[in-house]
């Protein structure tokens, strides 16, 4: 394989590499049970490397990864839906709501990845010290979370905050929903 580079915008000197392997970082594969995100779900895939004597550790961790890659994401998405929120109060009340509101979206997210399960689990062979991969893939509803934040949010609220935020439940799920279904598109 040849490969021609220029060394800077408009230079007339040209580097050349010659290599005989097409693949210069050794074999690659596609790492199992690879998922993506859907409009409907937030989907995340790891690996976790550990001793063959601790597989129960090694499938522990790997899904706990997992579910932090997912709580990155919906915590992205819901704090700036709240931030939207929070630019029509005021200063320190504003700030009081938007911690409620996140505290409750918080509390929502950790119980429903707290009960996830492997979508996919695989294993590899065990190496020559003696370790090997587990690699994991979970997902979780967008649907089920935006309700069930939204309704979280609505108890923790007094009556007397939700009307100065003129906090209505239903379009606020409609709009976590929204941003959730267009989280990839945001990135």
């Amino acid at each position: 394989m040849t490969a021609t580079m220029l060394t800077a915008c408009g230079a007339k000197k040209q580097v050349t590499q010659t290599s005989n392997s097409r693949k210069p970082f050794g074999p690659t594969s596609e790492m199992p049970c690879q998922i993506y995100d859907t409009p409907k779900e937030f989907a995340a895939t790891t690996a976790w490397r550990g001793s063959k004597n601790k597989m129960e550790e090694v499938r522990f961790n790997a899904l706990r990864e997992a579910q932090n890659i997912i709580k990155m994401k919906v915590q992205h998405s819901y704090k700036g839906l709240v931030s939207e929120y929070k630019g029509s109060w005021g200063t320190n009340a504003g700030n009081d709501v938007a911690d409620k509101m996140e505290m409750a979206c918080d509390n929502v997210l950790q119980g429903i990845l707290s009960q996830t399960s492997e979508s996919c689990i695989r294993w590899s062979d065990i190496d020559d010290d003696g370790h090997l991969y587990c690699y994991i893939a979970i997902t979780i509803s967008k649907e089920e979370l935006a309700a069930k934040s939204a309704k979280a949010v609505k108890n923790l609220l007094t009556e007397d905050e939700k009307r100065r935020i003129d906090f209505k439940e239903e379009e606020f799920r409609k709009k976590m929903e929204e941003r959730y279904e267009n989280f990839k598109n945001e990135d």
